[in-house]
């Protein structure tokens, strides 16, 4: 044999997912006559798979036993055969067809360049995009068998439905003839480059996919109704529903197959338990489960968070925000199927538990009553799991003076300041801190009552304002640089986040009314950069003893120093907030975030 033939070789390269265990053996043709050669040669049992692109395709863990035969830039001829009639071998893209129809005058095959695979794959499923099919310009197709041997076809042969060609079970695709029609060179490019152009903005091309996943039911898209499900952004491990476009699965790095075998699976359960629909897909499914796959389901089960309390509100300054992060968590765990309830704390949290048997919590109240401790103490006594930190860490990190000083005793940089109790503070603490500062109550958050002060006068108006909230007041020297925020999820830091506004700083009204508020993820920080702000996060997390999740502030000052600004263990989950939108850099869309830290519970 003229080609290669590969033992246990690994197929991931070899698929659009890029995922997939190793095959028994792969032959990689030569030619035409070398295929036909090594077909012919083959043992008549011998199970064998045909691959091109690897589009379309999911391959498992466990692998493919028997012989994959890959045709990509192989069977690769492609010519006029007569007037209108274009022949094309099984391994040339699709892609390359269209531009080579369009190059020779020829109109109708357009719709090809949006399909990610091989002419071979196109025939045997009837692949389309843009309102064309493949079938619908096959004049003729060559056919090899088991034997080696090979016959010419015609699509009267075949049952061609949508996504789906029949009567060639013991057969494959060797190349086809098109029959097109004669155009204008010009008109067609400008057409394939519009449907790129539409392609590239409305699909997630830059991350590993299949193309689109499940066939479109009768009169409706199953991107729309995967999407009416709240499943964007959904995951399963590395495999992701892509935000861009609901019908494609993306592998965000790390996926396997068996998380995107999950996955599809969850998406066909939840569209058909809410939209009453039953998604067919479109990829093949081949090889064999690797080991421990079947337990990627039970961990997305939701049965086993029991009945979930998303405990809301409370009394403090953050209460507003508080609801809208608790309306939007509510709803997400509703959508991930989660036995979830809503409850609105407005005075103890054990009068908001009377009453309701509920098996864990998920707290997100903000501030004062949530987030200091109070409410973990109460459901530990109660014996109920809850997120994120436990008592101690959530008392000392609520407090951000008492915060400043554990990371100053593990030697992490925080600016210096200065306690304010009343006017007879304030000439001291200008000539320790100089101007400008900000002035903080130190239990509060959603930088509620803070102030700039650039003068004697205002440094006391902001201690009025600060003292109003009945806590701990204090100056912090001003920092001038650029400002950072890093999302910690189970010890490992999301991507940064740059915060840019046009306000004095970013206080209340820019986090959560401002629309000139800029986000900017990626950060612009350099890698080395990102990872030291990352690694500096986990780390001020850990000095203090935070778990599950939190945020934590950092500034980057005109002298290249890394400065420690304050730590939030129960952040703001609203359409303005951070974690969210680090998340979403990441690949976790909404509801797999909040999926993951109800998962924090679990410990």
């Amino acid at each position: 044999m003229k080609g290669r033939l590969l033992s246990n070789e690994k197929l991931a390269k070899y698929t659009s997912w890029r995922v997939g265990g190793n095959a028994d053996r792969l032959y990689i043709p030569y030619d035409r006559q070398d295929l036909c050669e090594f077909v012919a040669a083959l043992a008549p049992a011998e199970p064998v798979l045909w691959i091109g692109l690897g589009s379309n395709l999911l391959v498992r863990d466990g692998g493919v036993r028997g012989t994959v035969i890959n045709t990509k830039g192989r069977l690769k001829e492609m010519k006029l055969a007569g007037s209108g009639v274009v022949y094309v071998e099984a391994g040339v893209p699709c892609a390359h067809v269209a531009r080579f129809c369009a190059e020779q005058g020829l109109i109708g095959a357009e719709f090809l360049a949006g399909i990610p695979g091989t002419m071979g794959g196109a025939l045997k499923m009837n692949a389309g995009a843009f309102g064309g099919e493949t079938w619908g310009i096959v004049k003729q197709v060559d056919m090899i068998d088991a034997s080696g041997k090979v016959s010419q076809r015609y699509p009267v042969d075949f049952k061609v439905s949508y996504r789906s060609v029949k009567n060639f079970e013991t057969e494959w695709f060797l190349s086809c003839c098109l029959q097109l029609q004669v155009g204008d060179t010009v008109e067609s490019q400008q057409k394939i480059k519009g449907l790129l152009e539409h392609r590239n903005k409305t699909q997630p091309t830059n991350l590993p996919s299949c193309g689109s996943v499940f066939k479109n039911p009768p009169g409706n898209f199953a991107a729309k109704l995967i999407e009416q499900t709240g499943l964007k952004g959904f995951s399963i491990g590395g495999a992701c529903v892509s935000e861009k476009h609901a019908n494609f699965i993306v592998n965000t790095g790390d996926a396997t197959a068996a998380d995107i075998e999950s996955l599809i699976a969850y998406v066909q359960k939840q569209v058909k338990e809410f939209q009453g629909v039953e998604l067919q897909t479109e990829v093949c499914m081949v090889g064999e489960p690797g080991v421990g796959a079947e337990q990627i389901v039970a961990q997305q089960n939701p049965e086993q968070f029991g009945r979930v309390a998303v405990m809301m509100g409370g009394s403090a300054a953050e209460r507003p925000v508080s609801l809208r992060s608790g309306a939007a968590v509510y709803e997400a765990l509703k959508r991930k199927g989660v036995d979830a309830v809503a409850i609105d704390v407005t005075a103890s949290p054990i009068d908001a538990l009377a009453g309701i048997k509920v098996d864990r919590v998920f707290n997100i109240i903000h501030g004062r009553g949530g987030e200091d401790g109070v409410l973990q103490a109460v459901l530990q006594v109660m014996g109920i799991p809850y997120t994120g930190s436990g008592v101690m860490a959530s008392a000392l990190t609520m407090d951000k003076l008492r915060t400043k000083l554990c990371w100053q005793g593990y030697g992490l940089v925080t600016p210096p300041w200065h306690l304010l109790q009343d006017e007879s503070d304030l000439d001291a603490c200008i000539e320790k801190l100089g101007f400008p500062v900000i002035v903080k109550p130190a239990q509060e958050g959603s930088s509620i009552g803070m102030s700039k002060a650039n003068s004697r006068e205002e440094l006391q108006k902001a201690l009025e304002v600060a003292l109003q909230f009945r806590c701990d007041v204090y100056a912090e020297r001003w920092v001038t640089g650029k400002e950072y925020t890093v999302a910690v999820l189970n010890d490992v830091a999301l991507p940064v986040i740059r915060l840019e506004t046009p306000n004095a700083f970013y206080d209340y009204e820019a986090k959560y009314n401002a629309t000139t508020t800029q986000y900017h993820c990626p950060s612009g920080l350099s890698e080395a950069q990102e990872l030291f702000v990352g690694n500096l996060a986990v780390t001020a997390s850990k000095v203090v003893g935070a778990k599950g999740w939190a945020r934590v502030d950092v500034f980057i000052d005109a002298a290249g120093q890394y400065q420690l600004i304050e730590i939030n263990t129960v952040p703001g989950m609203t359409d303005h907030s951070l974690v969210p939108m680090a998340a979403k850099q990441a690949g976790i869309g909404f509801d797999e975030l909040v999926w993951r830290v109800l998962e924090t519970s679990l410990g």
